[in-house]
């Protein structure tokens, strides 16, 4: 191979990473679907958070087991999506217990509609910024879909199912991932919700 072909593909990858740096320094407006297509901000997600877009195919089978609440039969649009999905978000965040530690906010993005919220710890627990532009330096990220975040806030699923069936995934500093761990797994759940036979927890 001549020094022109390696150095095209040694460029490859410094091209990707230029590229998904461009993607989020453009913003949150750039990155949430809600206002532009979000295929290239995927795209981005997954170099920056390897395997994170597993969580789609997770979210399918759930809804296809009976983990979760199966998909509508026929799409309907939601005029209303932005605000129904912030309220959910919100009422995550309003049922968290006090943070274990004074600076541990964390941020959650959506698959559906990349859209990025922040949870900050406050003195009555956490205070939510819906639709930031990204995490915080040293921030744990939760990767999952609003389907889940309906799932955990009417308690018919655990945080510890959850992450087992792949419906999320975190990333960051390891201690700042088992700190946001310990927040969600307070969370309330209905005894009742137990996942049904034959599923199994997800791999990768």
């Amino acid at each position: 191979m001549g020094r022109r072909g390696m150095r095209d593909r040694s460029a490859r990858p410094i091209a990707a990473l230029l590229a998904a740096g461009m993607v989020f320094a453009a913003g949150g407006a750039l990155a949430c679907g809600y206002h532009n297509p979000s295929d290239i901000a995927r795209g981005a997600l997954n170099y920056i958070y390897p395997k994170s877009l597993y969580v789609r195919t997770a979210v399918w089978q759930a809804q296809n087991s009976g983990l979760l609440a199966p998909r509508p039969a026929r799409a309907v649009k939601d005029l209303f999506a932005f605000q129904h999905t912030a309220a959910d978000l919100q009422q995550l965040g309003d049922a968290l217990g006090p943070a274990p530690a004074p600076r541990l906010g964390f941020t959650v993005v959506l698959l559906d509609s990349m859209l990025w919220s922040r949870y900050a710890p406050s003195e009555s627990g956490f205070d939510v910024d819906v639709h930031v532009k990204g995490p915080q330096k040293g921030d744990a990220v939760l990767v999952t879909q609003s389907e889940v975040i309906r799932a955990l806030n009417v308690g018919s699923l655990g945080f510890d199912v959850a992450e087992a069936q792949g419906l999320i995934r975190l990333y960051g500093p390891a201690d700042r991932q088992e700190a946001v761990r310990s927040v969600l797994q307070g969370l309330p759940r209905d005894a009742r919700a137990d996942p049904p036979q034959g599923v199994e927890g997800a791999s990768g």
